[in-house]
């Protein structure tokens, strides 16, 4: 293959600060192909969301299903979808044509997609050791829980990833705080079922972004005005006090390594051992020392920049 083609696929990434090596090395390889694939179609990045949420919810389906295999082609299904999720935004800015909309659907893809793969977990976990109604009862809590975590995790690094990108990224424009959001949503005229169903979670996801992030770091900024355009010198001091935070974030607490997680528990049929892990391991971790470093550093970079957080 052609120096061209790979100087390509870097340039469809996003900031390799930010960008998960599982996704680097592993999901957006595969993304790119498929990305150049469509390049001469008149397939839509937001066709490529849709094809993503879908993949995602048939492996739910086919891990309540008494299909041959099920869970091994959930697996497939479940890494399909997160292929195809990378794909979108690479064929976006391939195309040079990213937008708001784009962005919103493909956050509501991963909800519906991720979703619905946790709630047909819960049922497989009862079929499987359920006997009582009371057991239906601790199912049932413990997959809120999942997913409350699971939720919190990818909404906070989605936040980080965010920031870091306005600071040290020249010409990012994708960081949008809930009162930006809410007057962009208010001057629409007209909607079609999607864009309304896209409209309500991506506003209900920014607004619980901002709450979360405010429990979570009280030192970080929610409304993204405030930090201003692009410097270079402003871009170093930041990535000086955070890129090592941002470093455990990408490698461990993104959405990609949390689809490769989902898709290895499927294929060797361990999905509730996975969801176990998850609410112990991880969340000890994640309340725990991760939490701890990310508050300090934001505290000093914030206030090394001068910025005030609010």
């Amino acid at each position: 293959m052609s120096t061209g083609f790979w100087s390509g696929y870097w340039q469809s990434l996003k900031s390799l600060d930010v960008e998960e090596p599982v996704d680097l090395y592993v999901h957006r390889p595969l993304a790119y192909l498929l990305a150049r694939a469509l390049l001469p179609t008149p397939v839509s990045p937001n066709a490529v969301t849709l094809a993503s949420m879908a993949l995602g919810v048939y492996a739910a389906v086919l891990v309540v299903s008494s299909t041959p295999h099920h869970f091994q082609w959930a697996a497939l299904c479940a890494f399909s979808s997160t292929v195809f999720d990378c794909a979108d935004g690479q064929l976006a800015r391939m195309r040079k044509t990213s937008s708001v909309i784009g962005r919103m659907l493909d956050g509501t893809a991963d909800v519906l997609g991720l979703s619905s793969i946790l709630i047909a977990a819960s049922f497989h976990i009862y079929a499987k050791y359920g006997t009582t109604w009371w057991h239906a009862l601790l199912v049932v809590a413990f997959s809120l829980v999942v997913a409350v975590f699971t939720s919190i995790q990818t909404t906070l690094f989605d936040h980080y990833k965010t920031v870091f990108m306005k600071l040290g990224v020249p010409g990012f424009k994708e960081a949008e705080s809930y009162p930006e959001v809410r007057r962009r949503y208010e001057a629409q005229t007209s909607f079609t079922p999607v864009s309304r169903l896209a409209w309500a979670l991506y506003l209900q996801f920014i607004g619980n972004q901002s709450r979360t992030v405010r429990k979570f770091d009280p030192h970080t900024v929610t409304e993204f005005s405030i930090l201003g355009e692009y410097q270079p010198e402003r871009a170093q001091i930041y990535r000086e006090h955070v890129a090592p935070v941002m470093a455990t974030w990408r490698r461990w607490f993104g959405y990609g390594s949390l689809m490769m997680g989902i898709t290895l528990a499927l294929a060797f049929e361990v999905l509730e051992y996975y969801m176990l892990l998850r609410v112990t391991l991880f969340v000890a971790v994640f309340y725990g020392p991760l939490r701890s470093r990310q508050r300090h550093a934001s505290e000093r970079a914030f206030a090394a920049l001068g910025v005030e957080p609010r």
